[in-house]
């Protein structure tokens, strides 16, 4: 069984099981890219704004309830879970979203057709134009989706972050009592605990955490009711109003309206905004990922202060090599975000006029992103954090043999002299602590209440 459907090009033949309609087979036709199309999260979302618009224009008026009714019952079925095949537009696609809108606009007028008793394709009861999208354009459907889907995303970005948060706290605590060599310039500098390198890392992201809420809390601001250019042409009345409301109440997000339509439609830089303060969290955890790199390289020849868990082997040709392929991962995780967010910004500033068409593009880079990192920071946590030990003993070697307690006696004995004692110990062997002595200027018993001083509380 098939139907035929007409647009302004001409006429098409589709098969019935499908619920999409002309405009989105052509633009299958079209836009063979990556094969990537709309995950739950864009489907659910696109759909919960269709379902307010009906909602909102019935109460304006516009929209009789039979078909209102309709149009709502295919957005729960949608909802719940079903026909998120139908879906089926490609990430990069014709410019400003219009691809992805029909899409939605007629796989949820086939379905509403459906729940009316008619059948697929008789768009004189209810049409994707003209009940579907009716009070809208993509010119602002397409922006409020951005947001609907990146807040969607960034929440869980900060439940992953949160609980990643936690995790390097608790090691914190339970490292605070490991005296090691700190590090500067990859050399020896004075001692430190592992509890407190790890309060650092946490304390960046707590840092982080705070830019990311308020990034999102502007893309809690929508510009649905803008229509094609921001002045909310053809919309039925209390439209604007009543659409934000019943997203906020279908999402359980706190949604508003904003106070500037244009404004939203044509710059994309709550997009930009949002992104950096991702791409910030990857930037520092990608540093994280280098130092428990350094610190479990080895074991027999490296730093290898640390030890991680064990979750694969490392080596197709030596035997018992495990690499740290977690925080690999990771890094690799956050050297894509970089990427994006360059990529990104590109496109935010493309914006021309009363539009910015490159929206697709944006959508894809930003959505990608929070994914990779939410998805990353869970495997970070619960592979590689959460399992993190101190290898207390090599720590204590290394401390032996570290040069970096020497700062501790700049006070006593001066910088020159210092410098002195650490160059004779490095060419002859002997320990600071005996050169020191060597000096007159201090008995055993005060550089060991100097070297004490230096161990963190």
């Amino acid at each position: 069984m098939s139907r035929k459907e007409h647009d302004v090009i001409g006429e098409v033949e589709i098969a019935d099981q499908y619920y999409y309609g002309i405009n989105t087979l052509r633009a299958l036709d079209n836009f063979q890219i990556t094969g990537e199309t709309a995950d739950s999260d864009h489907i659910e979302s696109i759909t919960a704004i269709k379902m307010a618009a009906a909602i909102a224009n019935n109460k304006g008026g516009w929209l009789p309830k039979d078909k209102a009714d309709a149009i709502v019952s295919a957005c729960r079925e949608i909802l719940d879970g079903k026909h998120h095949d139908q879906f089926v537009i490609d990430k990069f696609q014709a410019g400003a979203g219009t691809s992805y809108n029909m899409n939605a606009n007629e796989v949820i007028a086939n379905l509403a057709l459906e729940h009316a008793g008619k059948k697929k394709g008789d768009y004189s009861y209810i049409h994707p134009n003209d009940h579907v999208n009716m009070s809208q354009s993509t010119n602002d459907v397409y922006p409020t989706l951005i947001r609907v889907v990146s807040y969607r995303k960034g929440k869980r970005v900060i439940e992953e972050l949160d609980l990643l948060i936690k995790s390097m706290q608790k090691k914190s605590k339970e490292f605070q009592h490991v005296i090691k060599t700190g590090r500067t310039h990859l050399q020896d500098a004075a001692p430190v605990t592992f509890g407190l390198e790890i309060s650092a890392w946490a304390y960046t992201l707590e840092k982080g955490r705070k830019a990311l809420e308020q990034a999102l809390d502007y893309i809690l601001e929508l510009n649905i009711g803008g229509t094609a250019v921001g002045t909310g042409i053809n919309t039925s009345p209390g439209y604007q109003d009543s659409v934000v409301e019943e997203i906020a109440k279908i999402t359980g997000h706190r949604f508003r309206k904003s106070s500037n339509l244009p404004g939203i439609m044509e710059f994309m830089s709550d997009f930009s905004r949002l992104m950096g303060a991702v791409t910030d969290i990857a930037l520092d955890i990608t540093k994280i990922s280098n130092d428990i790199r350094l610190l479990y390289s080895g074991p027999g020849a490296g730093i290898h202060e640390i030890r991680i868990p064990a979750v694969q082997q490392g080596s197709s040709i030596m035997p018992g090599k495990i690499n740290p392929s977690i925080a690999e991962s990771m890094n690799m995780i956050c050297h894509a975000i970089m990427g994006a967010q360059h990529a990104l910004n590109v496109s935010v500033q493309a914006g021309q006029l009363e539009l910015n068409v490159m929206m697709p593009h944006i959508d894809f880079e930003l959505t990608r992103s929070e994914d990779l990192l939410s998805n990353g920071m869970r495997m970070f946590r619960t592979k590689l954090i959460d399992g993190l030990e101190a290898d207390e003993k090599v720590c204590r070697e290394h401390l032996s043999r570290s040069f970096g307690s020497a700062a501790l006696m700049n006070p006593y004995l001066g910088y020159d002299t210092v410098a002195k004692i650490v160059k004779e110990a490095v060419e002859t062997g002997k320990s600071i602590k005996e050169l020191a002595l060597k000096t007159g200027k201090l008995d055993e018993k005060k550089f060991d209440e100097i070297m004490a001083s230096g161990i963190p509380k």
